[in-house]
């Protein structure tokens, strides 16, 4: 997969990639947030389309967000009309594990990784450090680590940790490949050109991830993965709450006009569009009593160690 190994890792730290990977993998989410019917996820799993671990009762299942964003990925995939053998074949590769050692590997010839990379211990460091060097990772045995991840993850943590549009891309004789537009210098020709001028299915799994944190009472676990920056939830807030008349966006350059998004139907997709942009500076609220306060850049940080469970306030003036 074409997946630029620096901008995957975000701070290129062990820890932060992974916490992140322990956060979209923690089963938490129940049947009524994935928005389909358990009836429906039940005759896709019975399918081997969908893939859950079995450690709890069938009752009381519990989904990560991972398994989010694959049954938003099959729902779109059948409204298309894509048949379930054909679902079934991506989700025995997008679903296969990686090996270990073959991210310890891209992490090894990735020179700017090694030199960049980060952690809270020095001494950690340098034996990391060594032992990507020595290349001892390919003689070691990974078979008692606890948690295995596999393409599906990766795609996820991509998105989230450089939020760029990633699709997974399907063709009619069951073919598919993940596309990230930024990365097409990466790919292979014979691939673009089957992309070009073959008909096909795109799911957009940036947009499935960006609707769901978008959703009321999903503030905390955006900002829990980086995906929304506090500023960002506050703004969010405002528009949720449906107290105000306008927001004025002010951006970083000053070529680039305020613009005004008013409290509408479609004021959250507007927002998240600036968003994924990430060029405006700040965002001045007029309420309903036409009083202003602008939202600014985040000046502090949150901890979500104590389970927020709802929308983060503050930090506005």
């Amino acid at each position: 997969m074409p997946l630029e190994l620096e901008q995957f890792i975000d701070t290129r730290s062990f820890e932060a990639m992974g916490d992140l990977m322990e956060t979209i993998s923690k089963e938490r989410l129940s049947s009524k947030t994935l928005g389909v019917s358990y009836r429906t996820i039940c005759h896709w799993d019975e399918k081997g389309i969908i893939r859950f671990s079995r450690e709890n009762a069938e009752a009381n299942r519990k989904y990560s967000f991972v398994d989010y964003v694959w049954i938003k990925v099959v729902e779109e995939l059948r409204s298309f009309g894509v048949e379930l053998p054909i679902i079934q074949k991506i989700a025995n590769e997008i679903y296969s594990p990686i090996p270990i050692k073959d991210i310890f590997s891209m992490i090894a010839e990735s020179q700017s990784t090694i030199e960049n990379l980060t952690t809270s211990n020095e001494s950690e460091k340098a034996e990391m450090l060594e032992f990507l060097k020595s290349g001892e990772f390919q003689e070691a045995d990974f078979s008692e680590l606890e948690k295995t991840f596999n393409y599906l993850h990766l795609l996820v943590a991509e998105i989230i940790t450089t939020k760029k549009p990633v699709s997974i891309i399907v063709f009619k004789n069951g073919d598919w490949f993940p596309y990230i537009k930024e990365n097409e210098h990466l790919y292979p020709e014979d691939l673009l050109y089957k992309k070009e001028y073959e008909s096909q299915v795109s799911v957009s799994l940036t947009n499935l991830i960006f609707n769901f944190m978008l959703e009321e009472n999903m503030a905390a676990f955006s900002r829990e993965v980086n995906l929304l920056t506090l500023q960002e939830i506050n703004v969010l807030n405002t528009v949720v709450k449906g107290d105000y008349k306008k927001i004025t966006v002010l951006y970083k350059s000053k070529k680039n006009p305020p613009t005004e998004i008013r409290n509408t139907k479609n004021a959250q997709q507007e927002l998240t569009k600036l968003f994924r942009k990430k060029n405006y500076r700040e965002f001045i609220v007029t309420d309903n009593q036409d009083k202003e306060y602008r939202i600014r850049e985040e000046k502090q940080q949150l901890d979500l160690s104590s389970g927020v469970k709802e929308i983060i306030k503050g930090n506005v003036e």
